[in-house]
């Protein structure tokens, strides 16, 4: 919830990010505009890939999202980074730069998305009218499109890919069930109302 407006950065686009969020190098955040991004948010910008958010995102507290790193060669002798997902499903992964031989993938999050709070987002894709729940962990190169629910504590293995209307759970996940097609306009209206009393709230 909300506490003072004064805690939070107002963009030109109505975009509210908490001051004690940590976007690094905050040129390579491009928001659409009328999104929050709570406190002891973590942005990795540093890796030099563009990380686009949508319109009427909310991202709760203690998220981290990190782009995906990928080596620019084929030969297995170059060295790479820790950061390309390949400690067991489940590990933390600690976040580090490309290397030279290395290269960030940039990060796209759709419209009317919410991110629970202590999620770790290594995905090159989320979709529009996406709900992720508290506590989840997404993988590098994994892509979730638009429409789905990932519960709680799920974690998407590397490279996974989500159908649209997809309910998803566990450690690893797996599709577990399907939307109807009509929520995506109900995830439409629930994200803009959130804003909308968001806002309300911090005025009042």
């Amino acid at each position: 919830m909300p506490t003072s407006k004064s805690d939070y950065i107002v963009t030109a686009s109505q975009s509210y990010i908490s001051r004690s969020a940590n976007i690094l190098v905050a040129p390579n955040l491009h928001s659409k505009g009328k999104s929050v991004i709570q406190k002891n948010v973590t942005i990795h910008g540093e890796f030099g890939a563009p990380i686009h958010i949508g319109r009427y995102v909310y991202i709760d507290e203690d998220v981290e999202i990190v782009p995906s790193v990928i080596p620019t060669s084929s030969d297995p002798l170059l060295t790479t980074s820790s950061s390309s997902g390949s400690g067991g499903v489940g590990s933390k992964i600690i976040p580090q730069p490309p290397t030279e031989n290395e290269k960030a993938l940039p990060v796209i999050i759709g419209s009317h998305t919410k991110i629970g709070n202590n999620c770790t987002i290594h995905s090159i894709a989320i979709g529009s009218c996406v709900r992720i729940g508290s506590n989840c962990r997404i993988y590098p190169r994994s892509k979730i499109h638009d429409c789905c629910i990932i519960e709680n504590d799920s974690v998407i293995p590397p490279d996974m890919v989500i159908s649209p209307f997809s309910r998803v759970r566990g450690n690893p996940a797996r599709i577990v069930g399907s939307l109807p097609e009509c929520s995506g306009g109900e995830f439409v209206e629930d994200c803009v109302q959130e804003y909308t009393r968001f806002v309300r709230e911090l005025g009042e």
